[in-house]
């Protein structure tokens, strides 16, 4: 699922917690690095000439684990350790593309349309405080 990231990242913690709890018990699971909080540097490409430049920094949390021989990878804006442990989890079992991977693919794409749903609420929500001139003029 090439959205995955997206989804883990934007998907409300408590269920991705939750479902990756309930996986655990199945795997080995070795942390070969803690959660930790970092910083890194944004990387852009300057649209006239085509250079990379700089941004500035951004407040990450990054996280590494073996699950059942297969390395994951957790990276997430913020002081988020639980989420990244949960990507770097979610991340491993993605690359095993085991007997498991139906159920990872079921919660991804149960998590993809509650966000759709939420983004789609918020666009409503925008959409209502926009100022409509022609009706200005029209009084």
């Amino acid at each position: 699922m090439q959205q995955a990231d997206y989804i883990l990242c934007e998907c409300a913690l408590a269920p991705l917690e939750a479902f990756v709890r309930e996986l655990e018990p199945q795997c080995t699971v070795q942390v070969i690095r803690h959660p930790a909080v970092v910083i890194t540097m944004i990387r852009a490409e300057d649209s006239v000439e085509g250079q990379p430049f700089y941004l500035g920094e951004a407040l990450v949390t990054e996280c590494e684990l073996n699950v059942d021989g297969q390395a994951g990878f957790g990276l997430c804006l913020g002081d988020e350790p639980v989420r990244s442990y949960c990507i770097a989890f979610m991340d491993a079992l993605l690359l095993l593309a085991d007997g498991r991977l139906p159920w990872v693919q079921a919660f991804l794409e149960e998590q993809e349309a509650l966000i759709a749903d939420r983004l789609q609420t918020e666009h409503a929500h925008i959409q209502r405080t926009k100022v409509d001139f022609k009706l200005m003029e029209e009084e």
